[in-house]
């Protein structure tokens, strides 16, 4: 299965203002959820729709993505810390 991520506008800036530390940890962590078998595994489904379907966790931060009908296609709506991200 060939599985994609894509960032918003929006989250693109959220991770552009982290520093780069983290910026580059999380993107690490997503290309290697891309390259797992089944990378939806190591997401978590969220109870409310409005934010997004599901979410990454990596550190202390949270990714959260809407997914396309077939599941192939992550749109990452928001990236952030996880005391300020479901607010």
């Amino acid at each position: 299965m060939t599985f994609e991520f894509r960032f918003s506008s929006d989250a693109e800036k959220q991770l552009q203002a982290l520093d780069e530390m983290h910026a580059k940890r999380i993107l690490k962590k997503l290309v290697w959820i891309r390259k797992q078998k089944n990378p939806l595994r190591h997401a978590k489904p969220l109870h409310h729709a409005k934010i997004g379907d599901i979410r990454f966790r990596i550190g202390e931060y949270r990714v959260v993505a809407v997914l396309n009908e077939k599941r192939t296609v992550a749109m990452i709506v928001a990236v952030g810390h996880r005391s300020e991200m479901y607010r």
